[in-house]
C-alpha cells in the first residue's frame, strides 16, 4: 500500500486461497471510497476500477491510480500467482520476432480468408476449406464478448476431429483448453481465471442422450448464454461440509464433434451451435488418401512447424489490440431476417457474432471509430453470409444440410416422384452407412423433403415417396440487399 500525492490509498487483499482475483479497496483521508473484486492480472479489470473510482471525483488523478494498479499487479506476478502457482508467463515477450513479424504480415494480407485454409491445408486437412475458415473465427471468436459456439457433424471416420485438431494447432497453447471429456461440474472447479477468453475443444459428444447427459452439459449452456458460471457447491473445509458460492468468468468459444443425426442432439445444445458437417463425397475420400499418403512420406514438416509459430503470433496480435466491434449496418440486416421462427433470437446474435470475429481477425484492414472500437465492413458479410447460410438455415427450419441435400439428389435418381420406399429400401446400396442415412432421411421429413404414404403397422414398415418440400428461401438476405447501391 502506498499514498500518492492526493492522499489516496489503494490496498489489495488476495482471495481465497491467495488467488489472483482479489479485493481491492481504496480510501481517502481514511474514508473508503470502493471496495471492488477484481483479478490485478487483468488489465480491462484494472482500468474498470480505475474509471469508476475517478468518474465524479476530479481530485483523483486516473492515471496515478492506474499506476498504482499495475504496480500491485507487478508486485502479484513477482511473487506468483498467490496460490503457489508459477506467474503466468509473458507469451508475446517469448514469441520469436520472426514469427511476430509473419504473424503482422499474415493479418495485414488481403488473401489472409485463403490464407487460412491453404494453411490448414498444410497442416494435413484435404479439401473442408469453409469447414476450416469456419472453426477458424469461431477460435478468434474467443476473444469476443460473445463467442461462438459449433457443433461439427459426420460420419464415423469422416475426420472430424482431425479437422478440429488441425485448426486448433494454429491458436496459442494458452488460449485453447482441450477436453475429450467432461463432467457436470468440471467447470467449476476450473482455476479463477481459466476460461477466460479461451476455446475449448472438446471431443466426441455423447451418444447417451438422457437426464445425466442433459445434466453434464447444463453448466456449458450457461457459459454459453451468459458468460460465466455461478453454483453453491458443497466444500468441506476443517472437516466440515459447507455450501459456498462458486463463480467461473468466461466467456468461452466452444467446439465439439458428433456422429448423432440433427434431430438427436438435444435441442438446448443445438440451438446454441453452429451445426457443420464434414464432406463424406467420393471425391473427398480420395483427396483424404492423397493427403494422407504425402504425410506418410514425411513432407511438409518443417513448413508445418513455421506456419504454426505465424499463427500463434497472429493470434497473440490480436490479444493485444481491441475487441470491441461495431456493426454500422445491424440495424439494416436485422429488419432483413425473417422473425417468423423464435430461433431467429439465436440465429441473428450468431451471425452477429461471426460478423465480429471476421472484423477482428481483420482488424488491420478495418476502420475504427472515434473511440476506437473496430467497424465492420460489407466484405465480413460477404463472408459470414457465404460460411452461414448453410448453418443458420438449419436452425431457422427449411434448408437441409450439404450431405442430405446430397443423399436427396441420390434418392431422386433412383426413385420417381411415384414410387414408394421403406427407410430401409432407401438407405440400401447407398455409399453412407445405414446410421448415417437414417439420420438424413429423418432430415429430409423435418423439411417435407419426403412425405409418408402409410405408417407402420406391427412389423410391416412404413412407406414414403419424395415430395417437392418447402421452397428454401435464402435465410439470409443477399449483400445487395443489406448494401444497396
Amino acid at each position: 500500500m502506498q499514498e500518492n500525492r492526493d492522499g489516496l490509498t489503494i490496498e489489495y487483499a488476495p482471495g481465497p486461497n491467495g488467488s489472483a482475483a482479489g479485493t481491492v479497496t481504496a480510501r481517502l483521508a481514511g474514508d473508503v471510497l470502493a471496495v471492488e473484486k477484481i483479478d490485478l492480472r487483468k488489465s480491462k479489470a484494472r482500468a474498470g476500477f480505475a474509471a469508476a473510482l475517478c468518474e465524479g471525483r476530479a481530485g483523483i488523478d486516473r492515471p496515478a491510480v492506474e499506476a498504482e494498479l499495475l504496480r500491485l499487479a507487478a508486485d502479484l506476478a513477482a511473487r506468483g500467482n498467490g496460490d503457489g502457482a508459477p506467474a503466468e508467463p509473458d507469451y508475446w515477450a517469448a514469441t520469436p520476432v520472426a514469427a511476430k513479424e509473419a504473424g503482422q504480415a499474415l493479418l495485414e494480407s488481403a488473401g489472409l480468408v485463403k490464407q487460412v485454409a491453404d494453411d490448414v491445408a498444410v497442416l494435413g486437412v484435404a479439401g473442408e476449406r469453409e469447414l476450416t475458415v469456419t472453426l477458424y473465427l469461431v477460435g478468434t471468436s474467443r476473444l469476443l464478448a460473445r463467442p461462438l459456439s459449433a457443433i461439427v457433424q459426420g460420419p464415423s471416420s469422416s475426420g472430424k476431429s482431425y479437422i478440429i485438431d488441425a485448426v486448433a494447432k494454429l491458436f496459442p497453447p494458452e488460449s485453447v483448453i482441450r477436453a475429450t471429456s467432461m463432467t457436470p461440474q468440471a467447470l467449476f472447479y476450473m482455476a479463477e481465471g481459466a476460461l477466460e477468453c479461451r476455446w475449448v475443444v472438446a471431443g466426441e459428444r455423447s451418444r447417451q442422450q438422457d437426464d445425466d447427459a442433459t445434466e453434464a452439459t447444463r453448466a456449458l449452456r450457461e457459459m454459453q448464454s451468459a458468460g460465466r458460471l455461478s453454483k453453491l457447491l458443497p466444500i468441506k473445509r476443517d472437516g466440515v461440509m459447507e455450501s459456498v458460492l462458486v463463480e467461473r468468468n468466461g466467456p468461452i468459444a466452444f467446439v465439439e464433434s458428433t456422429t448423432l443425426a440433427e434431430s438427436a442432439i438435444f435441442d438446448e445444445d443445438r440451438n446454441r451451435a453452429l451445426l457443420l458437417n464434414t464432406d463424406e463425397q467420393t471425391v473427398q475420400t480420395r483427396r483424404i488418401i492423397d493427403r494422407l499418403a504425402e504425410g506418410y512420406s514425411g513432407a511438409g514438416k518443417a513448413a508445418a512447424e513455421t506456419i504454426i509459430e505465424r499463427h500463434h503470433a497472429a493470434q497473440r496480435i490480436l490479444e493485444r489490440g481491441p475487441r470491441e466491434i461495431v456493426i454500422p449496418f445491424a440495424q439494416r440486416l436485422g429488419e432483413l431476417i425473417t422473425p417468423e421462427r423464435v430461433e431467429a433470437r439465436r440465429a441473428f446474435p450468431q451471425l452477429c457474432s461471426m460478423l465480429q470475429a471476421s472484423a477482428l481477425l481483420h482488424a488491420k484492414q478495418r476502420e475504427t471509430d472515434d473511440d476506437g472500437r473496430l467497424i465492420a465492413a460489407a466484405d465480413d458479410y460477404k463472408l459470414c453470409r457465404h460460411l452461414l447460410l448453410g448453418p443458420l438455415g438449419r436452425l431457422l427450419g427449411g434448408h437441409l444440410s450439404a450431405p442430405a441435400a446430397r443423399f436427396l439428389e441420390r434418392l431422386r435418381e433412383r426413385f420417381t416422384a411415384a414410387e414408394t420406399f421403406t427407410k430401409r429400401e432407401a438407405v440400401t446400396g447407398d455409399t453412407a452407412s445405414k446410421s448415417t442415412a437414417y439420420g438424413w432421411l429423418g432430415e429430409l421429413a423435418d423439411v417435407d423433403a419426403i412425405e409418408l404414404v402409410e405408417p407402420s403397422r406391427g412389423r410391416q414398415p412404413g412407406t414414403w415417396r419424395l415430395a417437392t418440400g418447402p421452397a428454401a428461401d435464402a435465410v439470409l438476405p443477399a449483400v445487395e440487399k443489406v448494401f444497396p447501391a
